[in-house]
């Protein structure tokens, strides 16, 4: 990975203490790497906050112009985009509100300014809400009346909806202009069932949400800290499957910075957390990843109670591992799959989880999720669809290759944090 440099450099411009001297040595890109570098910043969600980042501390000097110009270009497209997808949401919320539906609207633009200072700042894919599971077929029938097609329905989980597309996907697409195709995500609770992780969120974040005005349009969106309390599950959710997405541990940071010295806050946040020991681990895990990543102070109630499940593998694999793990092109890295035993004690389940990462029985692609009787669109739709998991397997197989390597490292991380001490912070 040649611009390995690069990204380190960036996350240094993103820390709680910035330090931007690095940025000037960013690769052309006229070049590989440069273009490699271009590429992750796209997908991990900080080409934006990077450029919020320098201009807010006055440092545009310190990247290079054609990356300056680079990224001004996507926030100018991106601005458009936020429009549209404002002028979306003031359109679902309309509908809902027409049939009596009450729905809190889930990350996306009520995110800011607690976890992002502006919605532009910030590349946004679907829409997600939160709703009553009773209330899920008026909703599903509201979106089909605004010309949604409905892709999954589930009571007890999370529901898909999507307009058609007369745009075949590739990896080649600009990820900041208007969307071709919307998506839509009702959700029944903040955390989706899963097999291998059982935990029990508070079941009354809909009751305790509250409106909110962004650019003029009004939400209903979850008080702050089950915010905070939902954005840690989702971006551990994320990450025990395969990898998240670097600009929501970024997002966690930015509010962590931002209400730093609000201990009723912290405090409610244990609280909402129902006290269950697997979420305590999930918040050492996650605090963790946001501390190293960009050095972000962490406020002392949710130190000392995330230290207390911070086991020594645990903070082997932050130490060792969390950077390489993080920074990587993703989705799919399978170093924290040595992790595993920390949140799953159930042998059975552990080799069910294991087989299933290691052996992946199908990739899932969005592509082609929708039904054409154009023969010529269905066969570009599958051929991009193919190309799509193709890229998939290629990086799984990657991965698969240099585990034994990285077992190696594993048992060697265990060894000198054991040989170190098993210090008490984060």
């Amino acid at each position: 990975m040649t611009d390995l440099p690069a990204r380190r450099a960036v996350l240094s411009a993103l820390r709680y203490r910035p330090e931007f001297s690095a940025l000037l040595n960013l690769p052309p890109l006229t070049k590989r790497s440069g273009r490699n570098l271009l590429q992750w910043l796209d997908r991990s969600g900080l080409a934006l906050t990077l450029l919020g980042q320098v201009r807010r501390h006055g440092e545009t000097a310190r990247l290079p112009v054609e990356w300056l110009q680079c990224l001004n270009d996507r926030f100018t497209r991106n601005i458009e985009r936020t429009r549209d997808m404002l002028h979306e949401t003031h359109r679902i919320n309309a509908a809902f509100q027409a049939s009596g539906i009450t729905l809190a609207t889930l990350k996306g633009f009520t995110l800011c300014p607690d976890f992002c200072d502006h919605p532009c700042l910030r590349h946004q894919v679907d829409f997600d809400y939160l709703l009553a599971p009773k209330d899920l077929d008026q909703a599903s029938r509201a979106l089909q009346q605004l010309g949604y097609r409905v892709a999954t329905l589930n009571d007890s989980g999370e529901s898909r909806f999507y307009t058609p597309s007369r745009h075949v996907p590739s990896s080649k697409d600009d990820l900041y202009v208007i969307q071709s195709q919307r998506q839509v995500e009702l959700h029944t609770s903040i955390w989706e069932n899963c097999d291998w992780l059982a935990v029990a969120p508070p079941d009354d974040c809909l009751h305790n949400s509250q409106p909110q005005i962004i650019d003029g349009v009004e939400h209903l969106s979850l008080s702050l800290p089950d915010k905070f309390l939902f954005h840690v599950l989702h971006a551990f959710r994320h990450s025990f499957g395969n990898w998240s997405r670097v600009s929501w541990l970024y997002e966690i940071s930015h509010c962590i910075e931002k209400h730093y010295g609000n201990e009723t806050l912290w405090s409610s946040v244990i609280k909402r957390s129902g006290g269950q020991a697997l979420v305590r681990s999930m918040f050492a895990f996650v605090l963790g990843l946001v501390h190293r990543l960009f050095r972000s102070r962490i406020p002392a109630a949710l130190l000392s109670w995330a230290v207390d499940s911070m086991s020594l593998s645990l903070r082997a694999w932050l130490d060792h591992f969390a950077w390489d793990w993080a920074i990587s092109g993703g989705p799919g890295r399978l170093s924290n799959l040595f992790l595993t035993p920390e949140f799953i004690p159930d042998r059975n389940l552990r080799t069910q989880y294991w087989r299933k990462r290691l052996f992946p029985r199908r990739l899932q692609a969005t592509i082609a999720s929708e039904s054409t009787a154009n023969t010529g669109r269905f066969l570009e739709l599958q051929v991009a669809r193919l190309s799509y998991i193709a890229r998939r397997i290629s990086v799984h197989i990657q991965d698969l290759a240099v585990l034994p390597l990285q077992q190696l490292r594993w048992k060697h991380a265990l060894q000198t944090c054991r040989r170190s001490g098993f210090g008490q912070d984060c």
